[in-house]
């Protein structure tokens, strides 16, 4: 199974397109996490991360979390996912 990182194609508040916004899917477009940066409150600037499967690859909240780059939400989301 191959997984890749794409954007979500979701719209700020302000219409514009959520560059900052990933979403970890295989090879059947079935989405596995989520990242995207926090822009405003104590987690500014952010990246929150978020399991939607657990590391068997069932519906479940797999964990979540803040990381200070995007590559590093990347590495927690892929980390908590089987092989």
């Amino acid at each position: 199974m191959t997984r890749k990182w794409r954007r979500t194609g979701l719209t700020r508040a302000d219409g514009q397109l959520a560059l900052d916004d990933w979403s970890l899917v295989d090879d059947n477009g079935r989405a596995l996490a989520r990242i995207y940066k926090t822009a405003g409150g104590p987690r500014d600037s952010q990246w929150f991360w978020s399991v939607l499967v657990d590391a068997e690859g069932r519906p479940f909240n797999g964990g979540t979390g803040y990381e200070p780059t995007g590559a590093e939400a990347k590495a927690a989301c892929e980390a908590r996912l089987r092989s």
